[in-house]
């Protein structure tokens, strides 16, 4: 049997299984993850493999049918692999390449304020504990030493939510 016989001889069902498989894969590999376009072409290969073995009956035919799904698959999975080691599928719509927060999200603006300011120690400090700035209790870290309740800190520096305090050299400083 020739190539072009076995597509010429194809039920019309078999065709569409194809052209559907085809479709789902593409789909598949624009849309990101693994999904249900992925799932459903994979159903429709092997439904296209099992018409084709109802209507022709042949085993040549089915294992030619398997054997055309595998490499119309492979060819898929090398263009679409190609595509993302060049960059060129983030460029799509589909893709998104930063994240949906905003750059500064979970930061707290107000925390900055609280630089230079002083307060009093009220819980162990070593190097996490509490202290009391401006009438309210904020959980501080400890620049250098272990600083002791009561102890008069001063705030050096706020990064990532973070207050980091060093003793302030006041009177009551021991």
């Amino acid at each position: 049997m020739e190539f072009v016989e076995f597509f010429t001889q194809m039920h019309w069902s078999v065709i569409v299984l194809l052209v559907v498989t085809i479709i789902l894969f593409v789909i598949e590999g624009v849309v990101p993850g693994f999904g249900i376009w992925g799932i459903m072409g994979t159903i429709a290969g092997v439904a296209a493999i099992v018409c084709e073995a109802v209507f022709t009956k042949s085993v040549f035919d089915v294992f030619f049918m398997i054997f055309l799904v595998l490499v119309l698959f492979t060819i898929l999975f090398v263009i679409f692999s190609h595509s993302f080691s060049k960059g060129l599928m983030r460029k799509t719509p589909l893709v998104e390449d930063k994240s949906a927060l905003p750059e500064n999200y979970g930061v707290n603006q107000s925390l900055k304020d609280l630089i230079g300011k002083e307060g009093e120690i009220v819980t162990i400090c070593k190097p996490v504990g509490k202290a009391k700035i401006d009438g309210e209790v904020y959980t501080v870290c400890s620049v250098k030493d272990t600083i002791y309740e009561g102890e008069k800190v001063k705030v050096v520096e706020v990064e990532n939510n973070t207050i980091k305090v060093e003793l302030s050299g006041g009177e009551n400083n021991e």
